[in-house]
């Protein structure tokens, strides 16, 4: 079976994938951001050159048969749409995964993301990008109305799971899809 979980920065995807690949250990978790970033330090500064990212992403999905791919990769090429068996999208309230995004930062770049001011550019325009996703014009970057869009053009089974739920509760809704 291949699963995809998607949504929002900060919506939960990452930590709902971590959650059922280990709850269900014959799935193999690929995150996007894995293949969508170069490895640097700090994290997330390069991106990675679309056919390479594609190539890797490729070569480890079809490497097992289940799979739970986390994040965004709905715009990465369009014949991903036939890849899967299920589709989730997350969504939850704005202010909830802009306070979570901020506390991820904090947490992954220390105190250091609030005083430095190239770190803390960076940490502005990425709150700035992610607050985007819930706008109804945003058409350059992830959006919840392009997620919900590609969701409606799929021919896969799909799961919209909306509000602040726990990661418990989100998990019990996906393993009644899970043969």
């Amino acid at each position: 079976m291949r699963i995809m979980i998607m949504g929002a920065s900060g919506a939960g995807a990452t930590t709902l994938g971590d959650c059922f690949v280990k709850n269900n250990d014959c799935f193999l978790h690929l995150d996007s951001d894995e293949y969508f970033w170069e490895k640097t330090d700090p994290p997330f500064q390069e991106a990675k050159n679309y056919e390479e990212r594609n190539s890797l992403f490729e070569s480890d999905f079809y490497s097992q048969e289940n799979v739970v791919v986390t994040g965004s990769i709905f715009r990465w090429k369009t014949d991903y749409k036939n890849l899967f068996d299920l589709v989730v999208l997350l969504y939850i309230p704005q202010e909830i995964r802009l306070q979570r995004l901020a506390e991820r930062e904090i947490s992954r770049y220390g105190n250091k993301i609030l005083f430095d001011e190239k770190l803390n550019a960076k940490y502005k325009a990425f709150l700035a990008w992610a607050a985007e996703y819930d706008l109804e014009e945003n058409t350059t970057s992830r959006s919840f109305k392009q997620q919900k869009q590609w969701m409606e053009e799929i021919k896969c089974a799909t799961l919209f799971l909306e509000g602040d739920l726990t990661v418990k509760e989100r998990l019990e809704v996906l393993q009644t899809y899970i043969p």
